[in-house]
């Protein structure tokens, strides 16, 4: 690809992507919608700018995006608040990617046979089994919740959806090792996955520990945040080596939780506790670095779109089954654990996907057993369809149904003081 295209493409991206930020502002759908839908127009549509030019770069942005996508999870886990708040979260979530993944997994794999074997039909499952953080912020802005309620379903939700992204991209990634290589027994395949959970978590963990103590010593210098992401992917090549394909992600995941909770794990390791790290500072300075790649990489997917009608209606199809399976997750969750009526009608109204189904569902196309996947480019096709229906019902429905209900509830409630 032409230096020139690269630069115009990079201004085009963020221009579009501004554009979607002010879109969102006024009409509460989330970005990844509108960068999709410009990639969209200016790719298969108009044909403005030719997606397979763009093919090089695929490899490079799923990579850098599964990267920046990990390590905000990890930067997310604040294992002191997890401790007190984890319980309802970690129910609604465990038990919505279980029911998720499961559910249509079996029906792709029972009605598609033609296009996904079991294994690849919890794949897709998986993918789609989580929430999207940026949706639960959209709509608690649209609804009417007092401060205080607001608060608690923010932090609620929020936990929630760290918690499925991480279950998600760990499972998906397990799943497509074992698809890429059925010859081996399924017992040496799992002792495979341990051996990867344990080289990740210490090269990620030691590599956290070791760059806090620089991050202290270099307090106040410029660029020291830059140099955290070049040692975010240094820890991935190191653990890929080491490890095998999946281990760079965990890794990834592990040097941001180790980075946010360093002063847990220096008393439990006895290690030096006067450290300091501007969490908020980096976050700020992630939140940069990430607005470009995740922008970048939904015009991407919108430019390899090729819509097909067949494919979009399976699309909402499995969107309207997620929205089925939270409505059951809900009531499941509720036998486990005490949500209240706010918790539980948010909750209920809130299972949008987003950059995390994304990124994983350009992985089978992108790993090198592409040709143990009966169609690798049927996840992307069928993912991005189950995003834009989910973010638009979380954006644009979900908060009339919720306002709706509330209105609702008052006159019950005085029709039965009458009936008293």
């Amino acid at each position: 690809m032409e230096a020139n295209i690269i630069v115009i493409l990079i201004s085009l991206t963020l221009f579009l992507a501004y554009i979607s930020g002010i879109l969102y502002s006024k009409s509460h759908i989330p970005d990844i919608f509108w960068l999709i839908i410009f990639g969209v127009l200016l790719g298969p549509v108009l044909k403005v700018i030719d997606g397979e030019m763009m093919t090089g770069l695929a490899p490079m942005l799923v990579l850098m995006a599964l990267n920046l996508l990990m390590f905000e999870a990890g930067l997310n886990v604040d294992l002191k608040t997890f401790r007190e708040s984890m319980e309802k979260s970690g129910y609604l979530g465990f038990i919505t990617f279980t029911f998720t993944m499961f559910i249509v997994g079996y029906g792709v794999f029972y009605i598609f046979p033609e296009l996904f074997t079991f294994s690849e039909g919890l794949l897709l499952g998986a993918m789609i089994g989580g929430t999207s953080t940026s949706t639960v912020l959209s709509i608690l802005g649209c609804i009417n919740l007092e401060d205080r309620e607001a608060g608690k379903c923010r932090l609620f939700l929020v936990l929630e959806s760290i918690v499925t992204d991480s279950i998600s991209i760990v499972t998906a990634m397990t799943l497509i090792r074992l698809i890429e290589t059925p010859q081996v027994p399924l017992i040496e395949g799992l002792k495979d996955i341990v051996f990867v959970f344990t080289v990740a978590s210490f090269i990620g963990f030691g590599i956290g520990i070791i760059w806090v103590q620089v991050l202290n010593i270099a307090r106040n210098r410029p660029f020291n945040y830059i140099m955290t992401i070049a040692v975010l992917f240094f820890s991935y090549i190191l653990a890929e080596q080491a490890g095998g394909p999946g281990s760079g992600a965990l890794a990834a995941l592990v040097f941001g939780i180790t980075m946010t909770n360093y002063p847990i794990f220096a008393r439990m390791f006895n290690l030096n506790e006067r450290v300091r790290v501007e969490r908020r500072r980096l976050r700020g300075f992630h939140e940069e670095i990430t607005f470009l790649i995740k922008s970048f990489l939904f015009l991407f997917v919108g430019l390899q779109m090729k819509p097909q009608i067949n494919n979009i209606l399976i699309g909402v199809g499995i969107a309207v089954a997620v929205g089925v399976i939270r409505l059951i997750s809900v009531s499941a969750t509720r036998m486990f654990t005490d949500l209240t009526e706010i918790e539980a009608k948010v909750s209920r109204l809130e299972f949008s996907n987003g950059l995390t189904a994304i990124v994983l569902s350009q992985l089978p196309r992108l790993v090198n057993g592409t040709g143990q996947f009966t169609d690798p480019t049927i996840f992307s096709e069928l993912v991005v369809p189950v995003v834009l229906t989910t973010a638009l019902f979380g954006s644009l429905i979900s908060p009339i149904l919720y306002n709706r209900g509330l209105e609702v509830e008052p006159e019950k409630d005085e029709a039965v003081k009458e009936k008293e």
